[in-house]
């Protein structure tokens, strides 16, 4: 490999199913970038020494996904205001010897709900990591009053609310309903009923495999609004490329890249 070839990757567990490297290497080839992007199987307690290694290769630029979005924040320099409010990053950046984080999750979520219905009530997120952070964030910021639901709802000490998983099915005026679990996702499990916003409102899927998921299909039934998990894929890694390159991403190209998904 060239001494000059830039090196990224995605670290998470499970990274196999992760369309990162697709969208990253088309991104990079279109714009004549020296670079490449890998993934990278990657444990919490394997993070410190991976990230490490990663440096030592001359790593610029790094994505996080589960279940790494929070046990990184010991390990920043510096944090963005959208990681300090989700308590969680998604993308780190090399400046100098330490790393920088942001979470373009959360502003690729902000973008797409605006101009769509804000502040009208309760929303419901499922699930309680670092996607769900994120989520709530986002959504406390457009003025709903955030509800989550897990099996653990301990966990969900970000919301306004927290409930039992069983109790996600209870009849309940929900204006925007996000899965921000895995579930759903080809090889994960998959739920035989979900919860649905009100007719009019929001539903979010963060699965990207499938695109059309059962949840979403579901919400369209019922005539919501639905913001699919390969949306905001695509967002959160073009907003990637501010963060590393301070320009502009080529959506079509990225867009393009993960076609055969679409």
């Amino acid at each position: 490999m060239s001494a000059s070839m830039q090196l990224y990757a995605v670290f998470g567990q499970p990274i196999a199913h992760s369309l990162s490297p697709v969208i990253h290497n088309e991104a990079f080839r279109s714009q004549g970038i020296a670079a490449n992007y890998f993934a990278v199987e990657c444990s919490p307690s394997q993070l410190q020494d991976k990230l490490r290694a990663f440096e030592v290769l001359g790593g610029c630029g790094v994505n996080l996904t589960r279940p790494l979005k929070q046990t990184v924040l010991p390990l920043l320099a510096a944090k963005s205001e959208w990681v300090d409010s989700a308590l969680a990053a998604n993308i780190l950046r090399r400046d100098g010897e330490e790393w920088v984080g942001d979470n373009t999750d959360c502003e690729a979520l902000y973008r797409l709900l605006q101009g769509l219905k804000s502040g009208l009530g309760d929303a419901l997120v499922l699930g309680c990591g670092g996607v769900a952070r994120a989520t709530a964030a986002v959504l406390q910021r457009h003025g709903y009053r955030v509800v989550g639901a897990a099996r653990r709802p301990a966990l969900c000490g970000w919301a306004d609310e927290a409930i039992v998983w069983d109790d996600r099915l209870k009849p309940a005026p929900w204006q925007v309903v996000v899965n921000a679990t895995p579930l759903g996702q080809d090889d994960e499990g998959q739920e035989e009923r979900w919860p649905t916003p009100e007719p009019g409102g929001i539903a979010v899927d963060w699965v990207y495999r499938p695109r059309a998921t059962r949840f979403l299909q579901e919400a369209q039934a019922h005539q919501a609004i639905v913001i699919d998990g390969l949306t905001l894929l695509v967002e959160q890694a073009a907003l990637g490329w501010r963060t590393w390159f301070g320009m502009e991403a080529p959506r079509q190209v990225m867009w393009k890249a993960v076609g055969a998904w679409q």
